[in-house]
């Protein structure tokens, strides 16, 4: 589609030459993406906030997006993309404006730690303790606690994932759905798809591996269910999902994998496939109109899932 060539050919235009290779030039290249998300929208109140980690009582950031003054709106918990590596509250800070105002939810970016200073699990440690800090500060922050939602992309969805199955174990909050936008849940990087898509685009299987040794330097660690959801044995109990995927994106099909094995455990799921898009596109509504239309079907799904609970 000519609204997609004309994103990666944006994305071809990046030059991070003056960073040291690596990591630093993979962050700053990420952040060079913010562009494509187009103008950013006003929105009521939006405010940044540091809550203190358990796991060593360093600093977690979050930024919260108030749509409106009401008071006891329901939450949504939101994890960032970038790899396990990248990313942060400004890489997603349009779209997620734009996703307050639509869900009419207040919703809450997480900042968690990248690898591979802080490799797996501070990552899925930090989301964790995100969600429970707000579960308990609920009427502080003006939110329903018998409202909340999470969802995250690409990496960010492999961390949804890995909290809402936490949640279940550890009889943590209650959440009432979960979106995951073409999210990671498999570290073998072997489907259909993997191999369709190693040179791209946009993602690549070296950047993949790459991503996963940072993020899970104990190569065990890499097949915990904890790093890939796609390891767990037992997906009972979960959420209502829905998932997105893109038809050009190497993670398609782990994707697919996934919500297989969640219908199987008997979780309610819905699953959309934008046909064209490629990885990324979430982030690229002022590039790609298809960026914006799914912003509105995540916002409309955490609308159900979040007047279903209030019905409960």
């Amino acid at each position: 589609m000519p609204q997609v060539e004309a994103a990666l050919t944006f994305i071809g235009t990046i030059d991070v030459s003056a960073y040291p290779e690596g990591i630093e030039a993979g962050r700053e290249f990420y952040k060079r993406f913010i562009p494509m998300a187009g103008t950013a929208e006003n929105v009521y109140l939006v405010e940044d906030r540091l809550i203190s980690s358990l796991q060593d009582k360093a600093e977690i950031g979050i930024r919260i997006y108030r749509p409106s003054a009401e008071e006891n709106l329901p939450a949504v918990v939101y994890f960032h993309g970038g790899w396990f590596t990248a990313g942060g509250l400004d890489t997603h800070d349009r779209p997620l404006r734009s996703l307050a105002n639509l869900s009419a939810a207040v919703i809450i970016s997480v900042d968690y730690r990248l690898a591979p200073e802080f490799p797996f699990p501070y990552g899925p440690n930090d989301c964790y303790e995100a969600l429970l800090w707000i579960a308990a500060n609920a009427a502080e922050l003006g939110i329903d606690i018998n409202r909340i939602a999470l969802a995250g992309d690409s990496a960010g969805g492999a961390l949804a994932a890995v909290v809402s199955r936490r949640t279940v174990i550890e009889n943590g909050p209650k959440i009432a759905g979960q979106v995951l936008i073409y999210p990671v849940t498999d570290s073998s990087l072997g489907t259909a798809s993997w191999k369709e898509f190693a040179e791209g685009p946009n993602l690549t299987l070296q950047g993949a591996e790459n991503a996963w040794n940072s993020y899970t330097p104990n190569a065990t660690d890499s097949i915990q269910p904890d790093a890939a959801p796609l390891f767990a044995d037992d997906l009972s109990g979960l959420p209502p999902t829905h998932i997105i995927m893109a038809e050009y994106d190497p993670l398609r099909d782990e994707a697919a994998l996934y919500a297989r094995k969640l219908k199987a455990a008997g979780v309610i799921l819905t699953e959309t496939t934008y046909n064209g898009m490629v990885h990324g596109f979430f982030q690229m509504g002022g590039m790609i109109d298809q960026g914006n239309e799914a912003i509105k079907e995540v916002a409309g799904v955490l609308r159900a899932y979040l007047k279903m609970t209030e019905a409960s």
